[in-house]
């Protein structure tokens, strides 16, 4: 009953995203009269650790309006019915944005030197389960029914090796963060998780402490990197303005992005040819 009590209160998290630090005095984008820009942010990561993420948004845009929803279906619905200019997606959410028809790549992201885009699939580092193969009846932490890295890419995997994932394993959650699956199996709440790599390497670079608590047992190919997606229907002069401020923002290493490259959807069309 212990257990089931702290892992709820890991995946509340916090009730709110915490505020912004000073903000740069940078003039407003309106993208039509009277419309000031809408940016949309899905639980990367808990509230706790979501400034980045928040302070870049609002330093970028002061004043724009930041829409923090829990998940990526969440994010996505936004973009559909035109109520979200732009948002920071993860790889399989954002192609599934271009192939459906509402959203467009504008940037990626790019990986800091010291790690790259990849699904991991973590255990603590006291288990005895090495691979996918040992994983029959453990608990399981993924993070987002769209996320890439945290759930798409270690299903696959899972039904390439011949499992059917929703019998092969054991209970399952959504933490809906990356961050709060890592600690989930740290804590030993459960005893596997799939996160982002890059998310993964920015915590242990941080914490290095949190590399005893845990091993990887498994990685992925490395995919196109997460990129940042607007609605369809902006003009030009809009997006480059969008994509100007982004390659200036500089690092957010703490979800191990160095900065942010142009890209198109070309990239994130093929990915999800391969699904």
């Amino acid at each position: 009953m212990a257990r089931i009590w702290l892992l709820v209160l890991l995946l509340l998290g916090c009730a709110r995203p915490p505020e912004a630090g000073p903000l740069a005095p940078l003039p407003q984008i309106r993208l039509e009269e009277e419309a000031p820009l809408r940016v949309a942010i899905a639980g990367i990561l808990s509230p706790k650790r979501s400034y980045p993420y928040w302070t870049l948004a609002q330093t970028l845009w002061p004043e724009a309006t930041v829409l923090g929803r829990r998940g990526y279906k969440e994010v996505l619905e936004l973009l559909q019915k035109g109520q979200a200019d732009l948002a920071f997606l993860c790889t399989f959410a954002a192609a599934k944005a271009v192939v459906e028809g509402y959203g467009e790549v504008i940037a990626s992201s790019v990986p800091a030197p010291w790690t790259r885009y990849r699904s991991v699939v973590i255990v603590a580092a006291s288990s005895d389960r090495r691979s996918l193969a040992h994983l029959a009846g453990a608990t399981f932490a993924f993070v987002d029914p769209l996320s890439n890295t945290g759930y798409i890419r270690p299903i696959q995997e899972l039904k390439r090796l011949g499992y059917r994932p929703e019998q092969y394993l054991g209970q399952t959650i959504f933490t809906y963060a990356h961050d709060r699956a890592v600690e989930a199996v740290a804590r030993g709440l459960v005893e596997a998780a799939a996160v982002d790599g890059m998310v993964l390497d920015a915590l242990v670079r941080k914490d290095p402490e949190l590399k005893t608590k845990i091993r990887i047992i498994w990685e992925g190919p490395q995919d196109p990197p997460p990129p940042v997606v607007v609605r369809k229907g902006l003009t030009p002069k809009a997006k480059k303005e969008l994509l100007d401020r982004l390659q200036e923002a500089g690092q957010l290493l703490e979800v191990g992005i160095a900065g942010f490259a142009p890209a198109d959807d070309g990239a994130y069309r093929r990915f999800l040819e391969g699904f």
